[in-house]
């Protein structure tokens, strides 16, 4: 018998909370909108690893003056017998002067931090930019951004200091005859002798509306970025220059040209979406310092060149009452793998170093059909569906290399929805998917086969005024045949199949208090299949049980939960038909929660547990805590 002790959980105040954009934009210095200011943390502990996200975003103008400030923090330590700890920092901070309605002034500061424990090859990085910059308003539409400021670069032991400038331009929707455009440029230097890294981007966007049924877009796009880093160089390298560390640059350059037709109602309730695209990218890799004797293949620098087309099509139709549509996509893909050689003279390395890249090369091609619908038959009845198809063909030109594949790719879904009360609806679902892939030559053929997975499930939905249910109940079935079982011994065909049952519910038992529980049971089984006889031995069964039932008591807006929460995983080997256990894992003990949510404000949530630990007659026990706080102020 275990005995349950009261968690209690502390929230500490965790300082040092940042962030900005997640996702770099394409221009960093003329902003079209500002996002909410915004504060959020989460941490996160289980197990002996550790989590900590923390994002900070603040923009206010006063009167002509602006001022912004962007962090993001993210730290992961890992407790073990080599502690694993890895640290992610970026923070930048801008202010601006609008000294009239068409010129503004500023200065902008940045820094990006990497640490990492472990012995990488760049465990240790930094970089800090500080810049100013203008931003002249020629037109509504058209802005213009200069900047010029000083850079410091730190990587394994080398710091590099160096001028970064450059400038960035946005046109915002200009109307010219019956064309819209809108397009983007940034072009950005960092001379931080003996690197540089650079940046190029320009895109810009045609928009034609024939009428309101009709338009056309035309997209083109250009990025080319460089980067330099530090290595550390080989004994050879290092003797020869008097260095610790070489230089290798990686500079990818991409381009774009999309076409795309818009058709509304071109025949009654049809819709037609058409797309063409082409890409053309390229990637080098350059070493600053080669040895003036070559002994290896590895001293030769590489580059990639892809070349990709894109042709999508939907056919759509919408009725009151059905809404259907139809995808045609077919596309190419060619890539090659060049070695460059430095020396321009022939050597053994460099033809096996050709050689291994030639065998890297490939193109493909990959066509798809996809068909989907909504029927409301209806006003209580809802039944949807979808098909796709997926082909593809992989191609190895080189003849030492026998990845050349062909795989097909089946999944029908069907979904039917009944209304029974306007509080309780039954959902239907069954789906079917089967892959099949076949490598053309001997030497990997071994591999091909058939892959189908069956499913079935229902459940259903009940909101009313004090209680609510989501109950599932799903069967799967995994079936995966090897096309040469009976030719080669050591290959089995194998069967995977589980019922899984699942349960979400809340019982409102007064005004501030319900009891709500969410579990899910799943049994499963493995075992070896014979798929012409369709019979199966099997050899593995998993039971997995969880449950976390809780009271939750709500005041002034915040939640507070007090429950349990239990997980049980047996699995089980097959002596003939007899199932022996072979492992046993028991995960029980008391758990807590704070909920405190305000609209478009502020969300806390604190969860928490202390779990006593069986595994196999061994105990343990082990704390565990989720903290997530996001405030948009």
């Amino acid at each position: 018998m275990k005995r349950f002790y009261l968690l209690i959980l502390i929230c500490l105040p965790i300082t040092g909370i940042i962030n900005g954009q997640s996702d770099t934009d394409s221009l960093q210095l003329i902003l079209i909108q500002n996002p909410l200011n915004l504060l959020s943390t989460k941490f996160d502990k289980q197990l002996n690893t550790y989590y900590l996200t923390s994002k900070l975003f603040y923009n206010q103008i006063f009167d002509r003056f602006s001022f912004d400030l962007n962090e993001n923090y993210n730290s992961t330590f890992i407790k073990s017998y080599d502690r694993s700890i890895r640290d992610e920092q970026f923070f930048s901070v801008s202010g601006g002067y609008q000294v009239t309605p068409l010129l503004k002034f500023g200065v902008s500061g940045n820094n990006t931090i990497l640490s990492d424990n472990r012995k990488i090859e760049i465990n240790q990085a930094s970089v800090s930019n500080a810049l100013l910059y203008s931003e002249l308003t020629p037109g509504i539409k058209l802005h213009i951004s200069p900047f010029f400021g000083y850079s410091n670069n730190r990587q394994i032991g080398e710091i590099d200091n160096g001028f970064i400038y450059g400038g960035e331009g946005l046109l915002d929707s200009l109307e010219i005859s019956n064309f819209t455009l809108s397009s983007r440029l940034r072009f950005n230097n960092e001379d931080i002798s003996p690197r540089k890294n650079t940046n190029r981007y320009f895109s810009l966007l045609a928009n034609n509306v024939f009428n309101e049924n009709v338009s056309n877009y035309i997209t083109t796009g250009y990025t080319e970025n460089r980067k330099d880093f530090y290595y550390s160089a080989d004994s050879v390298i290092a003797k020869e220059y008097d260095i610790t560390n070489n230089i290798q640059s990686r500079n990818e350059t991409a381009y774009l040209l999309q076409d795309g037709l818009i058709y509304n109602n071109f025949i009654n309730n049809f819709g037609l979406n058409l797309i063409g695209n082409l890409n053309w990218r390229t990637i080098d890799r350059d070493t600053r310092y080669h040895p003036n004797q070559v002994l290896s293949s590895s001293v030769f620098d590489t580059r990639i060149e892809e070349l990709k087309y894109e042709l999508e099509s939907d056919i759509n139709y919408i009725t009151s009452s059905f809404s259907g549509k139809l995808r045609l996509d077919y596309s190419e893909r060619d890539e090659k793998h060049i070695t460059k050689n430095f020396l321009n003279t022939g050597s053994i390395f460099f033809d096996e170093r050709q050689d291994q890249e030639d065998q890297k090369n490939n193109n493909s091609e990959r066509a798809v059909i996809a068909l989907e619908g909504f029927w409301n038959i209806s006003t209580n009845d809802i039944l949807s569906f979808s098909i796709y198809q997926n082909k593809l063909r992989y191609d190895t030109p080189s003849a030492e290399n026998f990845d050349d594949r062909d795989e097909l790719l089946s999944i029908i879904r069907l979904r039917y929805i009944r209304v029974l009360t306007p509080f309780f609806n039954i959902f239907l679902n069954t789906e079917g998917t089967q892959s099949h892939v076949v490598y053309i030559f001997s030497e990997k053929s071994s591999n091909n086969n058939i892959n189908r997975i069956l499913k079935l499930s229902a459940g259903g939905d009940y909101h009313g005024k004090n209680v609510t249910s989501i109950n599932g109940f799903e069967v799967s079935a995994n079936y995966t045949v090897y096309d040469f079982r009976d030719l080669v011994p050591n290959l089995r065909s194998f069967s995977f199949r589980q019922f899984t049952a699942t349960d979400s519910s809340t019982v409102k038992l007064s005004k501030r208090i319900s009891l709500k529980n969410y579990g899910y049971v799943k049994l499963s089984q493995q075992g070896e299949l014979d798929w012409t006889a369709f019979a199966e031995k099997p050899t593995r069964y998993l039971q997995e049980i969880y449950a976390e039932p809780k009271l939750i008591f709500g005041y002034s807006g915040i939640n507070f939960g007090l429950g349990s929460r239990i997980f049980s995983l047996i699995t089980f080997n097959y002596q003939g038909k007899n199932k022996v256990k072979d492992s046993d894992y028991l995960s029980i003990g008391p758990l807590t929660e704070i909920l405190w949510l305000i609209q478009n404000t502020i969300y806390l949530r604190i969860y928490g547990w202390y779990e006593f630990i069986t595994v196999d007659q061994k105990e343990h026990e082990q704390a565990n805590l989720n903290l997530e706080v996001n405030w948009n102020f």
